[in-house]
C-alpha cells in the first residue's frame, strides 16, 4: 500500500535547511520530524527558552522540542508556509520517513483531498478548494436551512 508522502524542504532560520520526505496523517495532531532533520536544521538543543512536550506514535511517548520552521513542497514551491513543529530528541524513532504532516503545522493550513481509489492526493490552498468544491460546504445548518429538505428531498 502506497501511503501519502511528500517532499518537503525545510528551513530553521539562518541555521540551516533540509529536503525529507514526510507522511501527510490525518490522524496526528501535530507536525514533527526526526532527530535526523533536527540535526540536519542546526537546531540547538536545550537553549534557554526552549519550548518542550512529548507526542505518541508507534507505541511510545516521545521527547520534543518545538520550533519555528519554514516549509515548502518540493514539487511545488509556491506552497510554502511557516509552521511551529515537533523535533523528536532521541535518534531511536524508526519510521519509514522523516516527518509527518499533522493537523497542527499542515492540514490547518492547507486542503488535501484523498482517493484511495486512483491511489493520490491533492493539496491545494483551501481558498481554491473552497472556489472550486462550492460554498455549500461550510454553510452554519444552524443559522441556515437545509433547502434539499425544504424542497422535500431528504
Amino acid at each position: 500500500m502506497l501511503r501519502p508522502t511528500l517532499d518537503v524542504h525545510l528551513q530553521h532560520g539562518d541555521t540551516g535547511d533540509w529536503t525529507l520526505r514526510a507522511l501527510v496523517d490525518t490522524g496526528a495532531p501535530v507536525s514533527f520530524f526526526d532527530r535526523g532533520a533536527f540535526e540536519a536544521l542546526g537546531i540547538r538543543e536545550g537553549y534557554a527558552g526552549a519550548e518542550y512536550g512529548t507526542i505518541r506514535i508507534l507505541g511510545g511517548t516521545w521527547r520534543v522540542q518545538f520550533e519555528t520552521v519554514d516549509l515548502n513542497l518540493a514539487v511545488d514551491p509556491d506552497i510554502s508556509w511557516t509552521a511551529r513543529a515537533a523535533f523528536v530528541l532521541i535518534a531511536g524513532l524508526q519510521m519509514p520517513f522523516q516527518g509527518v504532516l499533522g493537523t497542527a503545522g499542515f492540514l490547518d493550513k492547507y486542503a488535501v483531498t484523498f482517493n484511495a481509489y486512483y491511489n493520490y492526493f491533492v493539496v491545494e490552498r483551501p481558498d481554491d478548494f473552497h472556489d472550486r468544491v462550492g460554498h455549500h460546504l461550510v454553510a452554519d445548518p444552524a443559522k441556515q436551512a437545509d433547502e434539499s429538505w425544504r424542497r422535500g428531498r431528504p
